[in-house]
């Protein structure tokens, strides 16, 4: 493998289906060419935030909070849109009285000018 491998990060969002937690996580995407290989083929692992090799994060997401194994991945910022969301307050609507239009039925003429 090479001496320098590329590192490129990458940000995740989970969610977690069992206590519905949400969180991010940069992990370094590190790309590994075998100079022995005619191929040139390249190999990558994921490194996490606390420098540790590991699978792919999407394969063995576990929730921090709960240990919850039904994690779903999100689009990176996702999770943090949908807390935002969860905690502003919300505007309200003005209530306005909803009336069901009137329409004129066969049996009455249409008005003033229409043929």
């Amino acid at each position: 493998m090479t001496a320098e491998p590329r590192a490129v990060p990458e940000t995740f969002a989970f969610t977690c289906g069992d206590c519905g937690h949400s969180w991010e996580a940069t992990f370094q995407v590190m790309f590994f060419t075998d100079p022995t290989d005619a191929s040139g083929l390249t190999t990558q692992e994921y490194v996490d935030e606390e420098g540790r090799a590991m699978r792919s994060p999407l394969a063995d997401a576990v929730c921090p909070k709960c240990g919850g194994r039904t994690v779903h991945v999100l689009e990176a910022g996702l999770a943090e849109r949908a807390r935002r969301a969860e905690h502003e307050p919300r505007q309200h609507h003005e209530r306005r009285l909803h009336l069901p239009h009137r329409h004129s039925g066969p049996s009455e003429p249409p008005p003033d000018g229409a043929p």
